[in-house]
């Protein structure tokens, strides 16, 4: 019976051994397994940092791409060679814009009362109105007009009157047309700053350089503060002239007005619808000699060895790396005509 007991008790010690061991071993197991999924944890979160930084880095590729296309893409507008215009359009619009001068001029010679000595002005008038003229159509021709001032009506020519409006007409569209800014100041500014970028810079960069700066500076223009401006000055020489103003800001203002949006296509034309040469408005100082290559007379007879004493007409020329040419000859007005 002993024996029976003790064989049963060294059965159950052996099976507890089992088990303890089998315990153990699931518990080493245990442990590895957790071991392992720690460690493939760990990598888990590594993988997942490794995702993270390269979609951080794919994102900011992305945005870098975008940047230089979009860099790419302004360069390329910035470096077009197209023109929006060509020369022979700028030809046409400058002798339309001579064209309304020429009628413009005719019409308010023929407009304006000739008042001659009787128009009373006081002195300080009369010395603002012969500085302003002196400046818009030259001192020999303003002195055409204050000698035929103190002539009879029965002798008085109105061609004279309308060769005087369209020099000032023609120096006020000038002015318009090589303007880069309403203010003169600003104009000079950029005017020089061009000037430059043209010493370092190819054509193709300077003049998109030059029609960018001017399309955005184009909004600041006023057609109706230039054309009261330009109502001003055609005052001062009708004082000079001896003629009635008073129809000037009322019958013709509109007229006026044309003209001055007509200058201002002009100067869009050249300064921005143009890249790839540089198109110039000029007009010609009088007493100079009169020079058939820049020059076209009024009239047509255009008489050598004669002299400038106002220009009535707008010339243009074309200005190619540093080579020019003349497309418009300037209309001036000899001293024979006077």
């Amino acid at each position: 019976m002993k024996s029976r007991q003790q064989a049963i008790a060294q059965e159950e010690w052996k099976a507890r051994e089992a088990l303890n061991s089998e315990v153990q071993r699931l518990k080493s197991e245990l442990n590895w397994t957790r071991a392992q999924l720690s460690r493939h944890t760990q990598e888990n979160m590594l993988y997942k940092d490794e995702i993270r930084r390269a979609e951080t880095q794919n994102e900011e590729t992305k945005r870098r791409l975008e940047e230089k296309a979009n860099e790419l893409k302004g360069a390329q507008a910035f470096l077009k060679h197209a023109n929006m215009l060509s020369g022979a359009d700028v030809i046409s619009l400058v002798d339309r814009l001579n064209s309304e001068v020429y009628q413009g001029a005719a019409s308010m010679a023929d407009a304006f009362e000739f008042e001659g000595t009787s128009r009373r002005i006081d002195d300080a008038e009369w010395k603002r109105a012969m500085g302003a003229a002196s400046k818009t159509i030259g001192g020999e021709l303003m002195q055409a007009l204050i000698a035929q001032r103190r002539m009879d009506k029965d002798d008085y020519d109105p061609i004279l009157v309308q060769y005087a409006l369209q020099t000032c007409l023609t120096f006020c569209c000038f002015k318009i047309c090589i303007s880069w800014a309403p203010e003169e100041e600003n104009s000079q500014f950029l005017r020089g700053v061009y000037s430059e970028i043209q010493k370092k810079e190819d054509q193709v960069v300077a003049g998109r350089w030059r029609a960018l700066t001017r399309a955005h500076i184009r909004e600041t223009r006023n057609p109706e503060a230039e054309t009261k401006q330009m109502i001003r000055e055609l005052c001062a020489v009708l004082i000079v002239a001896g003629c009635s103003d008073k129809e000037l800001s009322t019958e013709f203002e509109k007229d006026l007005l044309e003209i001055t949006t007509l200058a201002i296509r002009v100067q869009a034309a050249i300064g921005e619808s143009i890249t790839s040469m540089d198109l110039e408005p000029y007009i010609l100082p009088p007493g100079i000699p009169f020079d058939a290559a820049r020059m076209e007379e009024e009239g047509g007879s255009q008489l050598q060895g004669k002299k400038t004493v106002g220009c009535t007409g707008l010339g243009l020329t074309q200005l190619v790396n540093g080579d020019r040419t003349i497309l418009v000859r300037a209309k001036v007005l000899l001293d024979s005509a006077l």
